[in-house]
């Protein structure tokens, strides 16, 4: 008889072989497939609010400029020639028209070296020179530069320039001389003095040129006014006029007109409307019913009451009325704001919140954002209250939904790994089962065949 061995012959008598375990553990792991399908949805929902929140989180910060009070009192300033002169106006500056004719510009001070180099020489030639220069500025700031035998020309300038936020002064190298120059424009002095042999080993004795800085001379509205600096912010209250070229005549000037900047205000409300009409339309998309004819129509929110709550509120509050005594504007539809079909998509007519800009715009402003008993009111707060109450990160509906799904996916992640444990005990236990099934199938038709063999040989005696 032959004795079983340690060989797997799984299914060579049974017929049940690896092919058929993998069958009947796929039957058994059907459950497992419910928790990967029910991981999957409720990843695919969180991921969901993920992004709501991020859409609503542009929304709140596009209120957040209808809030402001710099987006409705900013200013512009438009010049006939910005190569000339421009005007840079705070959100305080006063509307106004200025006429200005730029005579000279400020130019800062510079003393010009005499040639150091010889011709072939480098910058980074070795001068061989020792000694201490002094360098003094206008407000009468010296400070030493010592010059050590090996410093080459740009190691000299070099030095200086170390210390510019010191003196003042910077310098640079052209055509082989060495150039000071002040940081500053205007009619300023600069000074360089030393050893003699040596100021004059360096060109900056009796070579040297003193180009003296002057200072910007211009009228605004006939008016002559002197400065040392091209940014001038002490003319005109809360406006800095910005001097780049010189007219070529006292007879010429330039027009600048400082007005309000509505086209900025007008950016602001297009901004938020694009940014609703956008997170209104996603909104809509996640909790869309589906047609059962269409596949993937189902939104993966469909069914969430926080969300469709979310969704109706939204459209009720932009477009209904407020209450507030600093205001005659009710909705924004007078200011331009309409909704264009029953899908609440919001379309914008600029003409009509221009309009109510030129005729009042302390009452647009108020209509956004004013404050009332030490609140504040009007349409954007109204809005970013709401708002604030999902994406809020103490307790926000969002925060809430997030912590939930964390929880339901831990949850089925426990689940899964104790579910895959057991099916491979499961498996284990089929591969044994079987085998010992071969075996035992193995060893009877063994037992037969001596059977058969010995009743053979009895037969065969008679």
């Amino acid at each position: 008889m032959r004795v079983a061995s340690s060989i797997n012959f799984l299914g060579t008598y049974s017929g049940i072989d690896q092919t058929s375990i993998d069958k009947l553990m796929e039957a058994e792991r059907i459950p497992l497939t419910k928790l990967t399908d029910k991981k999957t949805t409720i990843t695919n929902k969180q991921n969901a609010w993920k992004d709501i929140n991020t859409r609503l989180n542009s929304l709140f910060e596009k209120l957040k400029v209808l809030q402001d009070a710099n987006t409705f009192t900013s200013k512009k300033s438009l010049s006939t020639n910005d190569n000339i002169v421009t005007m840079s106006p705070n959100s305080k500056a006063i509307a106004g028209s200025y006429k200005i004719n730029v005579a000279s510009l400020a130019t800062s001070t510079n003393i010009i070296g005499g040639k150091v180099l010889a011709e072939g020489q480098k910058i980074t030639d070795e001068l061989h020179l020792n000694g201490i220069i002094t360098l003094k500025n206008h407000e009468g700031i010296e400070k030493e530069i010592e010059i050590k035998d090996g410093y080459s020309l740009k190691t000299i300038t070099n030095e200086i320039n170390l210390n510019t936020n010191t003196t003042g002064i910077s310098s640079s190298i052209i055509d082989g001389r060495i150039i000071l120059s002040d940081v500053k424009t205007g009619n300023r002095n600069i000074e360089v003095f030393g050893a003699e042999e040596l100021l004059e080993a360096l060109k900056l004795g009796t070579e040297k040129i003193v180009n003296q800085g002057t200072n910007a001379k211009f009228t605004v509205n006939g008016i002559e006014v002197e400065r040392s600096t091209n940014e001038i912010t002490d003319v005109i209250e809360n406006v800095t006029i910005n001097l780049k070229k010189m007219h070529q005549s006292s007879s010429e000037y330039e027009t600048i007109n400082i007005t309000n900047d509505n086209d900025k205000i007008a950016s602001a409300v297009k901004d938020f409307i694009d940014q609703y009409n956008s997170t209104m339309q996603f909104i809509e998309e996640k909790i869309a019913a589906g047609n059962p004819e269409v596949a993937n129509s189902r939104g993966v929110l469909a069914g969430d009451s926080s969300l469709q709550m979310l969704h109706s509120t939204l459209r009720r509050m932009v477009t209904s009325s407020i209450q507030n005594p600093n205001t005659t504007i009710k909705d924004i539809s007078q200011l331009g704001i309409s909704t264009t079909d029953k899908s609440g998509v919001l379309k914008f007519d600029q003409s009509k919140l221009l309009d109510n800009l030129s005729q009042n715009p302390e009452n647009v402003i108020n209509f956004f954002s004013s404050e009332l008993n030490g609140s504040k009111v009007g349409f954007a707060p109204k809005l970013n209250n709401y708002i604030d109450s999902y994406i809020s990160k103490s307790n926000g509906v969002v925060k809430n939904k997030t912590e939930s799904f964390e929880r339901s996916l831990k949850d089925i992640n426990r689940q899964i790994e104790v579910f895959n444990k057991r099916m491979e005990k499961k498996q284990e236990y089929y591969t044994n089962m079987f085998s010992k099934l071969d075996t035992a199938m193995m060893q009877a038709e063994d037992q037969m065949n001596w059977l058969t063999t010995q009743l053979s040989a009895f037969s065969t005696s008679k």
